[in-house]
């Protein structure tokens, strides 16, 4: 009877402990990542950057001449002092003119890549890469305002046609940084479109219809969609490195004082160092998906629910608990990566929709501007520029509201509330992104 006692108690006891080790494997953070990268797949979302930028054609891939026009713009830059090359002068100009040359041939193809996105590390030094770019379209501005003061009013339209064709073509680069440096450009080349050539001068109406179809090809959405889902796929595989980095390493520990610090350390962290990858990997994921989701509907985001999204996931990184011993913090169940991860998206989406708005309010002047170059007048209300000119009237992404409109004496205001999303009158201030509106006004 105890033989028989003592072999049930081993069999349950086998069983139990069998039970245990496959909840804990089936239920682990390594597993459930697994789960949740296959469910992106089944769903059809990019887990790799194959997935996301496949490779471009040679026939299509206007890349070499871009890198080519790069290291013609380095070369004239190389002769000039800093101080001088930042004032894009007629003799910087000059010497940029191969450079300037070379970089619209490489807008002639439909693709192109500044960075190779096979390559992990070449991902974490973008910002050169893009600031080159940023400086075609500062020389560009330049351009455009030297062929205004020589009466080349539609050669000055070409000018910022071309710098917001470059805008368009960042979309090839799936990063979010590349987005950044994209809203940059496209706010350089609107701004000299109107406020440096168009506020006070006219051209054809033939120039106005090829900006203004640049223009309206940019999806802004689109990109942003994109560049977000780009970066969630960064963040994979920044994890993943970080978990192969751990296996190869003595001291794992030593890989958290070279992210987080010193001064603290969290027990998950020394017990599975790639348990607690995933679970900061597991929590970009969540917040990925949900911002994504908030993304997807387009403006006028719902402020109040991103804000409350933002804090329910910094929650969930801190959800463990801290000690302090002497001069070091122990904890349990921190997650600081994805903490400082979600940091970063707190202003986007503010910033993603004063884009929306530079490119609805500028393709709403254009628009006045032809309606006027083929009926000798402005319209009374927006309303008449629809369907001709514009397929709607267009919405200030700041309130849902359409888009202000005064017809003045000489000339028009059309306006968006602007940041403080308070109307103000179509009073025009330089920083409409935190107070007063974001207004366009012609003079003629």
């Amino acid at each position: 009877m105890r033989k028989r006692m003592i072999l049930v108690f081993a069999i349950v006891f086998v069983v139990v402990l069998g039970w245990l080790m496959w909840h804990g494997r089936v239920s682990s953070p390594m597993a459930r990542l697994e789960r949740e990268l296959e469910r992106l797949r089944k769903a059809g979302e990019p887990t790799r950057w194959e997935d996301i930028a496949p490779p471009v054609p040679k026939h299509l891939d206007g890349t070499p001449l871009l890198l080519k026009a790069i290291e013609q713009l380095g070369a004239a830059e190389q002769k000039f002092p800093p101080d001088v090359w930042v004032t894009y002068n007629a003799q910087v100009l000059e010497a940029a003119r191969p450079a300037l040359k070379t970089f619209r041939q490489a807008l002639a193809y439909p693709h192109w890549r500044v960075v190779d996105p096979t390559n992990f590390f070449t991902r974490f030094g973008l910002q050169p890469a893009f600031r080159h770019l940023r400086g075609f379209a500062r020389l560009l501005r330049a351009e455009a305002l030297q062929r205004k003061r020589k009466g080349d009013v539609d050669g000055a339209l070409e000018s910022c046609q071309t710098i917001l064709k470059l805008c368009r073509h960042m979309d090839d680069e799936p990063y979010l940084i590349a987005f950044l440096f994209q809203r940059a450009i496209f706010a350089i080349g609107t701004r000299a479109l109107w406020d440096e050539v168009l506020s006070d001068a006219d051209a054809s109406a033939t120039a106005y219809r090829a900006v203004l179809a640049e223009l309206r090809a940019w999806n802004i959405d689109r990109a942003f969609v994109r560049a977000l889902k780009g970066e969630r796929v960064f963040t994979n595989e920044m994890y993943e490195w970080l978990r192969s980095e751990t296996q190869k390493l003595r001291n794992p520990f030593s890989l958290w004082q070279t992210f987080v610090g010193e001064k603290s350390v969290d027990l998950m962290f020394l017990l599975s160092p790639r348990n607690w990858f995933a679970e900061n990997q597991l929590l970009m994921l969540q917040f990925h998906r949900q911002l994504i989701s908030v993304a997807q509907k387009g403006v006028p985001y719902d402020r109040q629910q991103v804000r409350q999204l933002i804090a329910e996931f910094k929650r969930k990184c801190r959800k463990g608990w801290t000690v302090t011993l002497g001069k070091r913090e122990i904890s349990w169940g921190r997650y600081p990566l994805a903490e400082v991860s979600i940091d970063t998206y707190d202003p986007l989406l503010n910033r993603v929709t004063d884009t929306h708005a530079l490119q609805r309010v500028t393709m709403t002047a254009l628009a006045l501007r032809l309606y006027r170059k083929e009926n000798g007048r402005y319209p009374e209300n927006l309303q008449q520029l629809v369907p001709k000119y514009l397929p709607s009237v267009p919405i200030d992404p700041y309130d849902g509201k359409p888009l202000r409109y005064r017809k003045l004496q000489k000339g028009f205001k059309v306006w968006s509330v602007g940041g403080n999303r308070k109307d103000d009158g179509g009073v025009k201030v330089w920083d409409w992104w935190r107070k007063g509106d974001l207004v366009l006004e012609s003079k003629i």
